[in-house]
């Protein structure tokens, strides 16, 4: 793998980087989900250490993307999901009283603001999404039966068929 190459280089933008692709190839059951989850995590908490916010939730965020965007019918790694929202809120408040975008008594509500808005389920609702993929499909075939059948012999179209 070559997050691990660029993890043992202290290359950490292309590790980064990797161990999100990692994650973007999403397979049920497969290792590398959780050993990519578990290096980016361990980078975050690195930064975070170094009180290098901007970069700590960047390791935090791939996670939590990588798994949402791996998702269809059900989200994978939710477990990580609800670290990470917690990780990346207390970040990006930080980030804001460091710069003085928000006062530190306020910090705790701000938190709160930035986990609901992350909590915030915008998964695919399953029936509407066979109600769309019956509609495509449906739509598909009638396009598929106007070509073979929709037309004479001579080119004029069957009217009659059609309606």
């Amino acid at each position: 793998m070559s997050g691990e190459k660029f993890h043992s280089e202290s290359n950490w933008k292309l590790a980064i980087r990797e161990y999100d692709t990692a994650m973007h190839f999403y397979t049920p059951w497969s290792p590398y989900i959780e050993k990519s989850a578990q290096k980016l995590w361990d980078i975050g908490e690195m930064f975070e250490k170094d009180n290098k916010l901007d970069w700590a939730n960047m390791a935090y965020s791939s996670i939590r993307s990588s798994l949402y965007s791996s998702r269809s019918l059900y989200t994978p790694g939710k477990e990580w999901i609800i670290k990470c929202d917690d990780k990346i809120a207390d970040i990006n408040v930080r980030m804001l009283v460091a710069e003085g975008s928000v006062l530190p008594a306020e910090a705790d509500r701000e938190k709160a603001k930035h986990l609901y808005v992350m909590k915030v389920d915008r998964a695919p609702k399953p029936l509407w999404a066979v109600v769309v993929e019956v509609g495509f499909l449906g739509w598909i075939s009638s396009v598929i039966f106007i070509i073979f059948k929709g037309f004479h012999n001579d080119g004029t179209i069957n009217k009659k068929l059609l309606l």
